[in-house]
């Protein structure tokens, strides 16, 4: 399906931009995750929600977890998100990595046809394999260490998704993995298509997404692997007969920008604070050197996947994913919950880009 929005976008070559709303605390050691703080129970989850909204936000996004961050505290996802949709009213929604193996897809669908049609039509299904044995087997839920095959039930699931968005009356469906017995859903979304993403770059995902997607995301890498991973996309899209017109770009990453070097010194002290602090890790010795004023620049497992520095150093950033075609930023600001660092990107950097 060819977007005359996303169309339109790219011959402008404005972006859209998305706000990762903090669900957890403090992640693994030697990570700078969001959000600074300790105990998720501190944050103002829906306030964050709220005011990236009214910074401008296109897109809120959540994640989707049992078990992740400090402590292993993160908040449900499709909870979050149907708070956040009742506290919201323009943004689109959708929850990162949405894990089909922790839901029933077919009650998957009904929860998404809801939210969709209670929110006005914002929602986008992010889908995920699943990818995190442990959350699953802690839980108790189903899990299949073939990767393989968690690929072929997520393209099931999703067939059994839109047959259910698409008929109008009860429907059976006997798959391999799922099978409906007069089942129906109504009512039915706003959106008459609600866009599927997909991410990742392992080849079943990637021909998978070739084949159906309707926008494609990208973890946090360096340019050149993110080069690498849209030419596989390109071929699998070519093979299917279709091109990256039919796809929306998109790159999740995490963000720290401030506005001048001490100031961003000063935000990443903070970081290290909290991260000895909660006994989490030990800084890198780059990032130490940083700190102190010993060097003026962050190592390169930062600066290569992140956007990180003044707002000059993120527009020259977001200037060369643009050149690589991404059309939406997912983003983890490393210094939330804090709001100040939304505010100054928002501020001194989106507006090159709308």
């Amino acid at each position: 399906m060819i977007s005359t929005e996303l169309a339109a976008r790219r011959q402008a070559g404005t972006l859209k931009l998305g706000y990762c709303v903090p669900a957890f605390a403090m992640p693994s050691p030697g990570l700078f995750r969001v959000p600074n703080v300790a105990r998720i129970e501190d944050v103002d989850v829906l306030g964050n929600a709220r005011e990236a909204e009214r910074l401008g936000f296109d897109s809120l996004w959540v994640c989707d977890h049992l078990m992740l961050g400090r402590e292993q505290a993160v908040l449900e996802g499709w909870t979050t998100l149907a708070m956040i949709a009742g506290a919201t009213s323009k943004a689109q929604l959708g929850l990162i990595h949405q894990a089909n193996l922790f839901r029933a897809p077919q009650i998957a669908a009904k929860m998404m046809s809801t939210l969709d049609l209670l929110s006005g039509g914002r929602f986008i299904h992010f889908f995920e394999a699943g990818m995190g044995r442990p959350e699953q087997v802690a839980y108790g839920l189903d899990w299949d260490d073939n990767h393989d095959a968690r690929v072929e039930r997520l393209e099931e699931a999703i067939t059994l998704i839109k047959a259910l968005y698409a008929a109008d009356q009860p429907i059976d469906f006997d798959g391999k993995f799922y099978q409906l017995s007069g089942a129906q859903l109504a009512p039915k979304p706003v959106q008459s298509h609600i866009p599927v993403w997909l991410g990742e770059a392992f080849d079943p995902v990637i021909e998978l997404s070739g084949r159906i997607a309707d926008g494609w995301n990208s973890t946090p890498v360096t340019l050149t692997e993110l080069a690498r991973r849209l030419a596989l996309l390109d071929a699998s899209l070519a093979k299917a007969g279709r091109s990256r017109a039919e796809v929306e770009i998109s790159f999740e990453t995490q963000i720290l920008v401030a506005h001048d070097l001490a100031t961003l010194r000063r935000k990443v002290a903070a970081l290290v604070e909290r991260m000895v602090e909660t006994k989490s890790g030990e800084p890198q010795p780059e990032v130490t050197d940083f700190v102190a004023g010993r060097v003026d620049r962050l190592p390169e497992a930062m600066t290569g996947p992140w956007i990180i520095g003044t707002a000059e150093d993120a527009k020259a950033r977001i200037v060369e994913l643009r050149g690589q075609g991404v059309d939406h930023l997912m983003l983890w600001f490393m210094d939330a919950p804090d709001t100040d660092g939304m505010a100054y990107f928002m501020e001194e950097v989106a507006p090159g880009f709308r």
